[in-house]
């Protein structure tokens, strides 16, 4: 019984001794209460007590560590997170509607508001969000529209809210949640627009927005369809440049990641300014990396998305600098808990932001298991790593597709060995053919000519292998406890390769 007693003191000694214990503690807490909230509503006043029940805790603790004990200032922090993340998501999804649009769901009414996103181009429509000062409409209007943002308008339209999706995979879509992690409650649709006045917006934003719609123009001249679609969608537009057909084909192929403006994209950034710049010290060379992938956030538009890519891609570019790449995960929570306490409907109705995360876990923890595995692939052309990242990520990211959308490429493998070890090429230099574009189309000719073909043959892959009977599977109703259990075992078997990597 002593000894037990004395095993336990230790235990608490090594926590309290840890720097970061305590915050991990707090952070994962303050995760969990965001996580419940999105399904379970809590009274704010119930947040409040929670909160200040473990302030006080934790309070009495720095001045009374003898008599109250670790235990009780785990418990505090327990406490003051889970309060704090429900509390932070409550604020977040308190919402006092506009009098005026509450009367008039279901009718045709007219608003007056500002345009304050980037015209999303639809194969059937134009999509903007417009604010009316107390509330936000997600406004589609039709494709002759000259409407861009910050311009200040007046709609006319039928005002409605956003409903349930159904799906295929027999789980409905709740486009409502996802619209609100963005203050968006209504919608309308087939909507008139009339402009008032334009350049109202932030003039920061609207230069980036002004200068990707040039670079973009640029590649329509250079390029024909459906090639030009595809350099704006790798370059600066994601997916929102390609036609709904070819996208299609992208995602039954397994390579849509290609085209989402995701970390991927920002890491061929990140790693191709680092080698250029290899030349340098460590240091200088990262520095430059880190800068480009700044800058090519900013030439995209700084939207949500790629903010959250970037700062993934960021944390394991200066983690593997500094050589100290077990920080990473505690940097990646750190990122995680900065974007939640920004956002905190994300963690649940965000998937860009649940596959940003998942992505660099796998990165961190599954690619070094896949790599004992392919030792017999040649390194040459970058084939061992570019196999070794696409079989981890997609390990690491199937059981929650599976889950959340139903379908999974059997082709994307395949499709993107044959495919990734293009795109860093075609984005180079299709980023010099348009940048020669402006100078002069004779000068980018050649240029225009490789990146042509470069282009065709992405679109090659993705059109047969996407187009195979086989290539895509769907699983309806794909259950949460099974996903669970299969992320369960993957953790268990990254806990074992560092067991064994530990006792080398």
């Amino acid at each position: 019984m002593m000894e037990k007693g004395i095993n336990i003191k230790l235990n608490f000694n090594k926590f309290k001794n840890s720097r970061h214990a305590g915050v991990f503690v707090f952070i994962w807490s303050f995760i969990l209460g965001i996580l419940f909230s999105s399904f379970i509503f809590i009274i704010p006043i119930y947040s409040l007590v929670l909160i200040s029940v473990g302030m006080v805790g934790s309070v009495l603790y720095l001045f009374t560590k003898e008599k109250i004990g670790i235990i009780f200032l785990i418990s505090f922090l327990i406490v003051s997170g889970f309060g704090l993340g429900a509390m932070r998501y409550a604020v977040k999804d308190f919402h006092e509607s506009d009098n005026y649009l509450v009367s008039n769901i279901g009718k045709k009414v007219t608003i007056k508001g500002l345009v304050m996103s980037e015209p999303e181009h639809r194969e059937n429509d134009i999509r903007v969000i417009v604010d009316t000062g107390n509330d936000r409409v997600l406004v589609s209007t039709n494709l002759f529209s000259k409407v861009n943002y910050g311009d200040e308008v007046e709609v006319m339209g039928k005002l409605e809210l956003p409903e349930k999706i159904p799906s295929d995979t027999g789980r409905d879509f709740d486009y409502g949640a996802y619209l609100s992690k963005e203050d968006i409650y209504y919608t309308m649709s087939f909507a008139q627009i009339k402009i008032f006045e334009s350049d109202k917006g932030n003039s920061v934003k609207a230069f980036l927005y002004k200068v990707k719609s040039v670079f973009t123009n640029k590649m329509n001249q250079i390029l024909v369809e459906p090639e030009s679609s595809l350099l704006a969608g790798l370059l600066v537009s994601g997916k929102q440049a390609l036609p709904k057909d070819i996208l299609d084909e992208f995602r039954r192929a397994g390579v849509v990641h290609i085209v989402v403006l995701s970390g991927y994209n920002i890491t061929i950034v990140a790693e191709f300014i680092k080698k250029i710049f290899s030349f340098l010290s460590l240091r200088l060379a990262t520095s430059a990396s880190v800068f480009g992938v700044i800058l090519f956030t900013l030439m995209t538009g700084a939207t949500a998305t790629v903010v959250r890519a970037a700062i993934m891609v960021l944390i394991v570019v200066l983690g593997k600098s500094m050589g100290r790449t077990y920080s990473i995960p505690r940097a990646l929570l750190t990122a995680g808990f900065l974007m939640l306490l920004e956002n905190p409907k994300i963690l649940v109705f965000d998937a860009s932001f649940q596959l940003s995360f998942l992505a660099v876990l796998a990165l961190v923890y599954v690619e070094p298991i896949v790599l004992n595995y392919l030792t017999k692939i040649p390194e040459k052309y970058g084939l061992r790593s570019i196999l070794s990242t696409t079989i981890a990520t997609q390990l690491t990211v199937l059981p929650f597709l599976l889950y959340s959308m139903g379908n999974f490429s059997n082709v994307s493998i395949l499709s993107n060995m044959l495919i990734l070890v293009f795109v860093p090429i075609t984005m180079l230099i299709g980023f010099v053919s348009t940048l020669l574009g402006f100078i002069s189309v004779y000068l980018a000719l050649p240029f225009v000519y490789i990146t042509h073909l470069l282009l065709m043959w992405i679109l090659g892959v993705a059109h047969y292998l996407g187009n195979l009977p086989f290539a895509q599977i769907s699983i309806k109703n794909f259950p949460l406890w099974l996903m669970i259990i299969l992320y369960l075992l993957l953790i268990l078997r990254i806990y074992l390769y560092k067991k064994v990597k530990s006792n080398i």
